[in-house]
């Protein structure tokens, strides 16, 4: 039940709304005691008539205009709560997406390795589906349930102390039955979500790697495990709802077998002349009218349970803390705005991913200064891209410092650090949309002169301006419609658009063919020019022009310094790889092969 009050917790801004509708759910209540009590009266009026005594017909007349009154009364009521229950619903809705997207897109990149995105959405729907259809019921149901309940047992006590006592009796009785129903329903419910997240997830992703799936013959074996998964789920459901139905069976019996009683005396009172015929009517209405709130009960409870199954991974991810936050009194980086002196520095850098794991980075220490290009060379799995996320601040070192600008940037804002730094992926990563909309990504208040300009300069206009319609041509998801190098160019031009004085270039060529490549490094000349900049690369060729090499080898700095400096060194790594290049060229395929086993460089 702990989420049960993290649900009121969590939205109490709106208590307004909830006491505007439990005030009409009241009155709407309230209002329907009159319909017993009008029958009552009607019925006494015909039965003094029947019998020789004087029935007065105006009040048969004032009656029946009660009742029409009251139901017309409650039908207005109960037409404007659902209206601002409508409401209600989709504001929650609203405020449960916006407060559960804003808070997983604070989450540091970390959390993301571990966590499948399917997964992530399929959590936060049925999060707001559980909390908002139970917000809704507790205005709705909840309230008027136990209202009617309670006033129709209070009624009972003054008319019959037996029946008030019978039927008080069956609510807790009903209500114990129910919770265990509901609480076995509940394991297997668990269950069944973890399973659905799981296959929903893995769905996601075979459909957003369509192409892939296709291309390997996919299509069989993931519509197998997608069935598979639906099929634990029904043979869970098949024992869920067969203890559900059991115990419902119970409830019933036990519902049918007390009102039977209630009925009897009732009637048997009224035989032998202790009721009149209208206290009779008023009783056996009352009667039935509690059957309303004892069959809610069991829906009641239901709903208790699913919400708090649902909301639990909800809040879950809510209450998933940043690892990586800004330090209490950070401050907003200013880029200096001499271009002289150290740019980026790491002293002593070093780096695990979790604490009980070996240090994937150790010891790591250089400089560049303003308008350096640094290449970071290694084999695969050396921390290239590792070394890279420190900069970023998308994870934090174990031990030693990083600064940028002469300041340390654990004592800086991310928001500010980032500002100064353009990326450019080796997987170009667009969002659906229009070619302006990924390319002015990140800098929106670009004018159309600029954003036009940027893809000039990144080689991008040729292919754009073919396009039917040019700048403005819908892309598709993660730019599907384009090619890879012009993703790439797109990509460049998002980041010359940004102007930000230090860039990094992760194997942003890698999967190029050689006209592509061209094109492309065009564009990250112009983008790097004057820059700081590190490029991670595998094909020596995107390599030239750049003022160091640090070649990193099992984690650590293996050789640092100009590429004049690295090919003195002739057992070194760097100079190593330009004689495997030199070895290729030229080379028989049986020669090729040989001369590859001995290095892995793809990044």
């Amino acid at each position: 039940m702990k989420n049960i009050v993290n649900i009121f917790r969590f939205t109490k801004s709106f208590r307004g709304w909830y006491a505007a509708m439990s005030l009409f759910i009241i009155v709407s209540s309230l209002l329907n005691f009159v319909t017993p009590f009008v029958l009552k009266r009607i019925v006494d009026v015909i039965t003094d008539q029947i019998t020789g005594k004087t029935g007065e017909l105006t009040v048969i007349y004032w009656a029946l205009g009660i009742l029409l009154f009251s139901d017309i009364i409650g039908t207005v009521l109960t037409a404007y709560s659902m209206w601002i229950g409508d409401l209600l619903a989709v504001k929650l809705q609203t405020f449960l997406s916006s407060k559960f997207y804003k808070h997983v897109l604070s989450l540091d990149v970390g959390y993301f390795d571990n966590m499948a995105i399917g997964n992530l959405t399929n959590k936060l729907y049925r999060g707001i589906a559980s909390i908002t259809n139970f917000i809704q019921s507790a205005t709705n149901n909840f309230l008027p349930f136990f209202l009617t309940a309670f006033i129709t047992i209070g009624i009972l006590m003054m008319y019959s102390p037996v029946v008030g006592i019978l039927l008080a009796a069956l609510f807790p009785l009903y209500t114990v039955i129910t919770h265990r129903s509901s609480m076995a329903w509940g394991k297997h419910e668990g269950k069944k979500n973890e399973i659905g997240d799981i296959s929903q997830g893995r769905a996601l992703e075979s459909l957003s790697g369509i192409r892939v799936v296709k291309a390997f013959v996919g299509e069989l074996f993931e519509f197998k495990t997608f069935v598979a998964a639906r099929e634990k789920i029904e043979a869970i459901t098949r024992q869920q709802t067969k203890e559900w139905h059991l115990f419902d069976f119970y409830r019933r019996i036990v519902l049918n077998i007390v009102l039977f009683i209630i009925i009897s005396y009732i009637l048997y009172q009224t035989y032998h002349g202790i009721y009149t015929l209208g206290e009779m009517t008023l009783l056996l209405q009352l009667v039935n009218q509690a059957r309303f709130p004892l069959f809610a009960m069991s829906f009641i409870i239901g709903q208790i349970q699913q919400a708090d199954a649902g909301s639990k991974d909800f809040f879950e991810v809510l209450n998933t803390p940043q690892v990586i936050t800004d330090a209490p009194h950070a401050k907003t980086l200013v880029w200096p705005k001499a271009a002289k002196g150290t740019v980026l520095a790491l002293d002593r850098v070093s780096f695990a991913y979790g604490a009980d794991r070996e240090d994937v980075l150790r010891d790591i220490s250089f400089s560049l200064g303003h308008g350096e290009k640094l290449a970071l060379v290694g084999e695969s799995g050396q921390g290239k891209s590792t070394l890279v996320n420190l900069i970023l601040r998308y994870y934090v070192p174990r031990k030693g410092t990083i600064t940028m600008a002469g300041k340390d940037i654990s004592g800086i804002t991310s928001d500010s650090l980032r500002k100064y730094i353009s990326i450019v992926f080796q997987d170009a990563l667009l969002f659906s949309g229009t070619i302006a909309e990924n390319i002015c990504y990140g800098s929106p208040g670009a004018t159309d002169a600029k954003m036009r300009e940027a893809a000039k300069l990144a080689n991008a206009t040729e292919f754009i301006d073919s396009l039917e319609q040019g700048f403005d041509t819908t892309i598709g998801e993660r730019g599907i419609k384009l090619s890879g190098g012009q993703k790439q160019r797109i990509a460049i031009a998002r980041a010359i658009l940004h102007d930000a004085p230090f860039i990094i270039l992760d194997e942003a060529t890698s999967s190029l063919d050689s006209k592509s490549e061209l094109l492309v490094q065009q564009g990250l000349t112009h983008l790097t020019r004057g820059k700081t900049t590190i490029i991670i690369a595998h094909r020596l060729s995107t390599l030239s022009g750049v003022d160091k090499i640090l070649v990193l080898q099992g984690g650590k700095i293996g050789q640092f310094g100009s590429p004049q400096e690295l090919l003195r060194d002739k057992n070194g790594l760097y100079a190593r790889m330009i004689e495997l290049q030199k070895t290729l060229l030229g080379a028989t395929e049986e020669e090729r092969t040989r001369a590859l086993e001995k290095y892995d460089l793809v990044g």
